[in-house]
């Protein structure tokens, strides 16, 4: 399959392309700095297209003769209408040139942030209360693409994920860009006190068990299906800096901030995932050799 990815050489980018050229696809990927990524120079399956999101005339030449467009890069701004500008109407750019040139089908990468408010149980059918810009841009980026997909009948599915870590995947690609378990690793190593909050945690998920959700949709029959991108398990902050502590024998002290917090305060519900692909990620394992690769690489 001939796939048109954007945001392929950043964090989560980085492991759709290790994965999708894994499985053969040949990809054609828009990168401002080509060269940002050693280990996907010069790869036979893998063409760049230097641009950025705001370069329509190569975006459009980019999305020419695909099967399919992934698009993950984000745009930024610090206000409504800059993040408006510049993520929601270049991706809307995307997905309408997209359809007009006959690509077959568009995955879209969200966040869980499009739904933004807690509540007990969190499901791909449940309402967007975005609570920050970033949420309400991936909320409404992903009304258009569903809007824009009907209109001219291009196959469409929207990927959500949350908190997504790992390694870098090949020789100069990128971490996720949090810095929480450097932080962890740092004060281990230097033994002080690591202050976090009782049961502040997540569903995380490693970036290489979320790049085959991505590798699934390509040859699935989906469409117009959101897929909630996280781990069944909930992980906390504190469980993570144990395994830190004990990894590198620290004398540090975990101090907990009690904020009334519960474990069960709020899941998200991925079943789907295992109803459909049969995937039931669980991160604790991969996490210990994240916090490992940090303790010995940075």
């Amino acid at each position: 399959m001939n796939i048109f990815v954007t945001g392929g050489t950043g964090f989560i980018g980085s492991y759709v392309v290790h994965e999708l050229v894994s499985h053969g696809h040949q990809l054609t990927v828009l990168a401002r700095n080509p060269n940002k990524v050693k280990g996907f120079i010069n790869h036979p399956q893998i063409e760049f297209i230097e641009g950025s999101l705001y370069d329509q005339d190569r975006i459009k030449e980019g999305l020419y003769g695909k099967d399919t467009c992934i698009h993950i890069a984000l745009g930024w701004g610090d206000s409504p209408l800059e993040m408006l500008e510049r993520d929601t109407k270049a991706s809307v750019y995307i997905f309408e040139t997209a359809a007009e040139l006959g690509v077959g089908q568009i995955i879209y990468t969200s966040s869980t942030a499009a739904i933004g408010e807690f509540r007990p149980v969190m499901a791909e059918d449940i309402d967007c209360r975005p609570v920050d810009l970033y949420g309400a841009t991936k909320a409404a980026t992903e009304a258009y693409l569903l809007a824009i997909a009907k209109v001219k009948k291009i196959r469409c599915n929207i990927i959500r994920p949350g908190y997504v870590f790992g390694n870098p995947v090949v020789e100069g690609a990128p971490m996720q860009p949090d810095d929480r378990f450097r932080k962890i690793v740092k004060a281990a190593k230097a033994n002080e006190p690591i202050h976090l909050v009782k049961n502040d945690g997540t569903q995380f998920i490693w970036a290489g068990d979320l790049a085959k959700v991505y590798y699934r949709l390509l040859s699935s029959q989906h469409n117009r299906q959101i897929f909630l991108g996280l781990s069944t398990q909930f992980i906390s902050w504190e469980e993570i800096a144990q395994y830190a502590v004990g990894y590198l024998a620290s004398e540090s002290e975990i101090v907990l901030e009690d904020k009334g917090w519960k474990r069960d305060d709020a899941y998200f519900d991925v079943s789907l995932l295992k109803k459909e692909f049969g995937y039931s990620f669980s991160a604790f394992e991969q996490i210990k050799r994240h916090v490992e690769y940090i303790a010995n690489h940075e």
